[in-house]
């Protein structure tokens, strides 16, 4: 379960701040497919980072699988990132000069995954994404939408619990767009992990089990909750 209450980002110094969030207040449950659609500066990747603990809230609660992030240390919020959460960005951060199996590697290495154990989780995620032939193959030969495969490969090597997906297609043509969501969509099926998605595309927030509309950092309404 997600549970957010009165949760509000505010950048800036006196004088010269903006409110990024405002007051949101959210519940949504576990292992479901969920959008937050918005347009461009709506607030919708400022509150996906709030909930990957990559931001702080000026204030406000944010409770994700019975963790209170704002009450967690550095060094707890780390843990929680590594070993709860996978990430997939817009722009891959991929690392160019390794090779797919060091990029996908290196979550495990991050969380310190005996050496023995590394080969087969790195080889079935790279299989999953259809990568399995080139793991050897330099990172930065790869085309867009295998990049993206590869970060996708990296974010479940883990087997998060939470998969935060921010504007996972906008790089990517219509074409290989479609590829990536339904890679994700079966994931999704296949590990039963929550999967939230940050879009501006409605045509994949109509796919997605719950949908959350942002405008100007607050809920404007949420679609697929159960009454």
């Amino acid at each position: 379960m997600i549970q957010i209450a009165h949760l509000t980002k505010i950048y800036g110094k006196k004088g010269n701040t903006s409110s990024a969030i405002n007051d949101i207040n959210l519940e949504l449950p576990d292992s479901k497919i969920i959008a937050i659609v918005g347009k461009s500066g709506s607030g919708k990747s400022t509150l996906l980072h709030l909930i990957g603990g990559l931001d702080r809230p000026t204030s406000g609660e944010i409770s994700i699988l019975n963790k209170d992030l704002t009450q967690l240390s550095k060094k707890e919020m780390d843990h929680y990132r590594s070993h709860e959460l996978g990430f997939v960005f817009q722009s891959f951060f991929v690392e160019a000069n390794q090779s797919c199996y060091q990029n996908v590697a290196l979550p495990l290495e991050i969380n310190r995954i005996p050496v023995a154990k590394r080969k087969a989780l790195v080889e079935k995620a790279l299989d999953q994404v259809e990568l399995g032939q080139k793991t050897k193959v330099r990172a930065g030969t790869l085309s867009g939408g295998e990049k993206q495969r590869l970060a996708i490969a990296r974010a479940i090597v883990n087997g998060p619990k939470v998969i935060l997906a921010d504007e996972p297609t906008g790089n990517l043509d219509s074409v290989t767009g479609d590829k990536v969501i339904d890679l994700l969509f079966g994931l999704h099926k296949k590990n039963k992990a929550t999967l939230v998605i940050v879009t501006h595309d409605q045509d994949i927030a109509n796919r997605c089990d719950i949908r959350v509309f942002i405008k100007d950092g607050k809920i404007e309404r949420v679609e697929g909750l159960a009454k």
